[in-house]
């Protein structure tokens, strides 16, 4: 598989994970208040974070998808919405794992996970950085373009890492209800539908 597609396979994995997730009805009266006597972050702001931070991963991911569908002759016009998808990318990861840390894990014993969403968004930040600058240094027009692309490296910064998170979220009843309840889930729900057409 080309690097070409395996992006566009990846990316939409990732997106149609994402639009699955929690749009079924939020869990009938099991106990929505969650009340403990540990201090901990609030799960629907910590909810909201992530998926704040993972909204424009995947909406990037997903446009990026219709710039290679349209520009599949088009080089330049690949490596620029490559550059534009790890500009906004980087930037969101960065901001998510700051808000993260701000939140708290939602629960004593979502710490573990709390501790490897930090890292990832993180990692995947300054992954974002590092795979731009050597994208950008590639000449476009290049006959290899593609496969020089498809030599770098950037495993913290692949978008199924998010679809893989999110089924973690969507497994556990207390992160279900906060993602039902957060506007910022909501919006990443509603912006995906509309870009994949669901």
């Amino acid at each position: 598989m080309n690097a070409r597609l395996s992006i566009v396979a990846v990316c939409a994995g990732a997106a149609l994970a994402v639009t699955g997730c929690g749009s079924t009805a939020a869990p009938s009266a099991q106990s929505t208040t969650t009340t403990t006597t540990q201090p901990a972050g609030d799960p629907v702001k910590w909810a909201g974070a992530f998926c704040s931070g993972t909204t424009p991963v995947l909406t990037g991911a997903v446009e990026l998808i219709t710039v290679f569908a349209a520009n599949a002759e088009n080089p330049p016009a690949m490596k620029e919405g490559m550059l534009k998808l790890l500009d906004t990318g980087g930037t969101a990861m960065a901001a998510t794992e700051k808000k993260l840390k701000e939140v708290g894990a939602p629960a004593p014993e979502h710490q573990a996970l709390h501790d490897e969403l930090v890292k990832m968004f993180g990692d995947g930040a300054k992954e974002y950085v590092a795979v731009r600058e050597q994208i950008s240094k590639i000449d476009a027009n290049s006959p290899d373009f593609m496969a020089q692309v498809e030599k770098i490296g950037g495993d913290s910064a692949d978008p199924s890492k998010l679809s893989e998170q999110i089924k973690k979220l969507d497994a556990d009843p207390k992160l279900k209800d906060a993602i039902s309840k957060s506007p910022e889930c909501t919006e990443m729900r509603t912006k995906l539908g509309e870009l994949i057409g669901q």
